[in-house]
């Protein structure tokens, strides 16, 4: 051991906005900036830039790693706080990537309170040794300067900070002078919302040397950065700062790569003996464990106060870790187990909100087709899309115009990550001038991006076409 670390993240900033409310009435929103993805635990000015954090009791060796989680039997909520912490543990241990993980939903989260999912979700994120991917509040930044992407001063002893052409903070074209990059980012792409397949040094670099032709600096997983990219709102679990009323309960890709970039072991290199499988256990209400939550009042909100020690030059290993909030706010106590994330994609496809083989359609009446994909575990993976409609006058299929098209040779409508789409309308017309007959629907992604019909998860809806 070379010597002893400490760190306390918090999320004790508070800035006040007010809205207006359905009633026109001015109520206070709470911006809490939380406590880096992308970045680990331990790495600042004094320590080295490139150090990699590692949860508690790894010791250099591949395996299983199981850190315990526990609840202050004495806290406050102590019993409100079991599920949601089971289910920030279960999100941890399943590493699946999501985007449109930003929900401002009355139904899910009530106005003017705050999701203790969330935050606990985020919390445990430190504890297993990640930072914020943002500069927040620790850079003593101000203000949307906040979201700049993880880094330290340069030789002029201050940050630079411009945004390019693009005005949006934290985004590739950031022009940052000699700041120095603390953000491990995809070499390939520099998307924090894209997992590369393999992921250890090979795929990921601090090193701007490194970036994509064109790009400026590491790109973060800020909510403003997913709209520049075409997605829904996505922001990264470990990305500082969450409103009242808001839940971001799952996981972007820039959390998962680093904590796997983490379980690449002390070679950095993923697929050898020194790898490890970090398993988070919960041990119900108990004082002794790895990671204890507690209401202590510690925090002016929320934060994970944590220990470690250096195993090599390069590598930090945490002790122990304690997560503190502060009951001088509304918490939300989310009272529902969230199911497992099934295993594989699952596709649907819908004609007129129906599903099945015996859909009945009317000549002349509106006709609808809806599809919608959950990617399940393989969430940012690269696949081809496809739709394909067997008609009575032959095959057609849907290009990337959202046109049919006849063709014997299957064309592709899109090839990209598999992302999660509840319903996206891919026709509405009416059918006034189809032929009468049966028509069968198809919506397929494959495993892979290479415009080959594998069709690997697919789901058909079949509706026939009656006259009047």
């Amino acid at each position: 051991m070379l010597s002893d670390l400490k760190v306390i993240r918090t999320n004790d900033w508070v800035q006040k906005r007010q809205a207006c409310s359905i009633s026109l009435l001015w109520v206070l929103l709470f911006w809490i900036l939380s406590a880096e993805a992308g970045v680990f635990e331990f790495v600042d000015e004094v320590n080295e830039v490139d150090i990699i954090t590692h949860p508690s009791g790894y010791n250099g060796r591949g395996g299983e790693l199981v850190v315990t989680v526990g609840i202050a039997p004495m806290s406050p909520h102590a019993a409100e706080m079991e599920i949601p912490v089971q289910n920030a543990i279960n999100t941890w241990n399943q590493q699946v990537p999501t985007t449109g993980n930003i929900k401002s939903n009355e139904s899910i989260v009530p106005s003017r309170t705050f999701d203790f999912e969330s935050v606990a979700l985020h919390e445990l994120g430190h504890c297993i040794g990640l930072a914020h991917p943002n500069m927040a509040t620790e850079s003593g930044l101000v203000g949307n300067d906040k979201n700049y992407t993880k880094a330290i001063s340069g030789s002029n002893n201050r940050f630079d900070l411009n945004s390019g052409v693009d005005g949006i903070i934290g985004s590739s074209d950031d022009l940052r002078g000699d700041d120095i990059n603390l953000h491990w980012f995809n070499r390939e792409n520099n998307n924090p919302f894209v997992l590369a397949e393999i992921i250890d040094i090979t795929t990921y670099s601090l090193n701007l040397d490194d970036l994509p032709s064109g790009h400026q600096f590491a790109a973060n997983g800020d909510r403003q950065v997913s709209l520049l990219l075409g997605l829904q709102a996505t922001e990264a679990v470990m990305q500082q700062g969450i409103l009242s009323g808001e839940s971001r309960r799952t996981l972007a890709a820039d959390d998962i790569a680093t904590l796997r970039l983490a379980m690449s072991g002390l070679d950095r290199l993923a697929g050898t003996p020194d790898d490890y499988i970090l398993t988070l256990q919960y041990e119900g209400l108990t004082d002794d464990a790895d990671i204890v939550f507690n209401f202590d009042n510690r925090a002016s909100f929320a934060a994970c106060s944590l220990t470690g020690f250096f195993l090599s030059d390069k590598h930090v290993v945490i002790q122990k870790g304690h997560i503190s909030f502060n009951t001088g706010f509304i918490w939300f106590f989310n009272p529902e187990l969230t199911p497992p994330v099934p295993e594989q994609p699952v596709v649907s496809i819908l004609a007129n909100n129906q599903t099945g083989d015996s859909v009945i359609v009317l000549a002349g009446d509106p006709l609808s087709l809806v599809v919608g994909l959950d990617p399940a575990h393989k969430s940012g993976d690269q696949a081809d899309y496809w739709v394909r409609a067997m008609t009575p006058i032959g095959v057609y299929w849907l290009n990337n115009r959202l046109q049919f098209v006849r063709s014997d040779t299957p064309i592709r409508v899109h090839g990209g990550a598999l992302i999660d789409f509840s319903a996206f309308s891919i026709l509405e017309s009416m059918t006034a001038g189809l032929p009468v007959g049966t028509y069968t629907v198809t919506f397929a992604v494959d495993e892979n991006l290479d415009q080959i019909f594998d069709a690997t998860y697919q789901n058909s809806v079949t509706f026939t076409l009656l006259p009047r």
